[in-house]
Order: C-alpha cells, then structure tokens, then sequence
C-alpha cells in the first residue's frame, strides 16, 4: 500500500453536504483504499486528504468517478518526530504547504534539525510532515499559537512556503 495525499481547494465552501457525500469513499473502497484522516482549513476552501491505497492512480480514479475535484494527488513518505508522533491540539493545528526545488535525504535532514530547535523556542511542535516522493512537495502539520509563528521560521531560514493555514481533522 502507499500513502496518497489529495490536495483540494475550492471557491466556495465545503458544506457538510459535500462532506457527508460517500460517493468517493465508495469508489476507493471497490479499489481497496482506505481513508485515513482529512484537514479541513478554517475558511473550509482546502481540504488535505490522506489514504492508504494501491496507488495515487487508483485515488485519482475514484476522485473522478464520483465526480469530486481535485488540484493535484500525489505519493507520499511520512515523517514524524525520532521521539514519537505527538497528538494533534485541534486548537492550535496549522498546516504547512511548501513546494521546493528536490531535496536530498541530507538537506530534509538538516533543515528540518534546524528547525525543530528553532519551534521548540518559540512554542510550535511538529507533528508530522508528508514529504513526495520526489522530495519536492512538503505538508507538515503543526501545533502553533498562529499561523505567523509558523512563516516567521520560514523567512529566518530563507525557506519559501506556498501557504499555511488553521485546521480542523476530520475522521472516518
């Protein structure tokens, strides 16, 4: 199995009518993918989904079938903390969205060291990051005061993002 992010942004809100539409999650299923878990942000015009499936093609497939937009689908690497995956705090849960020139496995490596030490100081905790597997698309999910705090470390570290923004998990 592997890991397949969805990535969907909207003009108008997605309403819990859209949400509680099965249609897509009927489709993955006839192609034995499993929904994990989606972020939802505040304003409700991007949607970060996440699945266990065969492949990003059969998320593609379903997505299509069922007649649901996407922007883009892609195969993904998790990485979470060496001392474990801390808990979401849905009052604090912020999400990054970076897309960068490939990163070696050393550059990942050393910028994220640099970073955690940096959110330590300043209140953020990192929960987990979705890295592509062409190491040039990053999501990472924080628990932070603000989303300011977040583009702060960013712009000290030289590092662009395409967004960040408050979540909310959604569950099966």
């Amino acid at each position: 199995m592997s890991l397949v992010i969805v990535e969907t942004t909207t003009d108008r809100p997605i309403t819990a009518e859209m949400l509680g539409d099965t249609r897509v999650l009927d489709c993955l299923e006839a192609r034995n993918a499993k929904w994990r878990y989606s972020l939802l942000s505040a304003d409700r015009q991007r949607m970060i989904c996440t699945f266990d499936a065969p492949d990003a093609e059969s998320v593609r497939d379903s997505y299509r079938k069922a007649g649901a937009g996407f922007d883009r689908t892609w195969t993904a690497e998790i990485r979470t903390p060496e001392a474990g995956e801390p808990q979401w705090n849905e009052t604090a849960l912020k999400v990054f969205e970076a897309t960068y020139p490939q990163l070696t496995e050393d550059e990942w490596n050393e910028t994220n060291r640099d970073l955690l030490a940096w959110y330590a100081e300043h209140g953020v905790e990192w929960v987990r990051s979705y890295v592509s597997i062409d190491r040039t698309r990053v999501i990472s999910e924080l628990n932070a005061p603000d989303a300011e705090v977040i583009r702060e470390a960013y712009r000290e570290f030289g590092l662009a993002g395409d967004r960040v923004w408050c979540a909310a998990v959604l569950k099966p």
